[in-house]
């Protein structure tokens, strides 16, 4: 199995899918540094995920139509000005938009096998079909994780360089949130490598991954309402964690939430794996 994933990491490196989904996510910190605010590219769901901060006099006395027509200059300086303000640990909430790199890398791993007739290939050489799922699997993972802290330090010292040391948060606290937030964030890994799997072809995993979490929250949001749930259960949706577990959450709510990932992780997993088992593979 280690020198499958070996052979995995090697070809990844050599394909312009990792590539372009590493500048994707260099292109959504750019714009985040640069506007001094990140950005979103799920649904938005209320909610606050730190201490309230200080703006400028100058946006605090400014409406909503007086914002909209500043330039992206103008408005970055007024952002700068804004006192008690982590610009990286406000990131970091936003972490869900990792979901669409790891995109890439569950089309990698495994949708392009399918695609491309290599995973008959590899299993007509002596390799069972558990071996090769685990690879898969753990490999989708490790590279998800990579991306994971790769994008927190990118950002941390993109920041700093930038934006100056006023809007950033210290290395200690960033790692820290960035380790609380590892196992929602292969949560995500785990959806879309077991829906690789179940639905085996690019096209296919590609129609279904890419609005798969906005769908799921809309869901959510409805059954919420519909059921008249307490508030607390959309604490458990991934977004809602990954932005929770960078507020200093109680030991209680880290390890109902680790519970949660865990869970998502063996259900997808489960279910890529059954798929494939019985499956046909052309």
């Amino acid at each position: 199995m280690l020198n499958m994933i070996k052979a995995d990491f090697y070809r990844a490196v050599r394909s312009k899918a990792i590539y372009i989904a590493v500048i994707l996510m260099l292109v959504m910190l750019a714009l985040d540094l640069y506007t001094v605010e990140p950005g979103n590219l799920g649904i938005h769901l209320s909610m606050n995920i730190g201490p309230q901060t200080e703006m400028s006099s100058e946006l605090s006395q400014m409406d909503y139509e007086q914002l909209s027509a500043l330039s992206m200059k103008d408005y970055r300086k007024l952002r700068l000005k804004m006192t008690g303000y982590s610009l990286d640990r406000d990131i970091l909430a936003c972490n869900i938009n990792l979901y669409y790199v790891f995109i890439f890398v569950a089309a990698v791993a495994v949708a392009a096998d399918f695609s491309g007739s290599c995973a008959k290939n590899t299993l007509s050489s002596a390799i069972s079909r558990k071996k090769y799922f685990l690879s898969k699997f753990v490999f989708a993972m490790l590279v998800c994780a990579i991306l994971h802290f790769l994008n927190t330090y990118v950002m941390y010292f993109g920041n700093r360089l930038f934006n100056g040391g006023n809007l950033a948060s210290d290395l200690g606290s960033v790692t820290r949130i960035t380790l609380l937030q590892l196992p929602p964030v292969l949560a995500l890994a785990g959806i879309l490598t077991g829906l690789a799997f179940l639905l085996k072809r690019m096209a296919v995993f590609n129609a279904v991954g890419i609005p798969f979490v906005m769908i799921v929250q809309v869901i959510l949001n409805f059954l919420s309402l519909a059921l008249k749930l307490p508030e607390e259960v959309m604490h458990y949706e991934l977004q809602t964690m990954i932005a929770r577990l960078s507020m200093d959450p109680s030991l209680s709510y880290t390890l109902r939430s680790y519970a949660v990932c865990g869970g998502i992780v063996l259900l997808f997993g489960a279910a890529g794996w059954f798929s494939f088992r019985r499956a046909e593979i052309r």
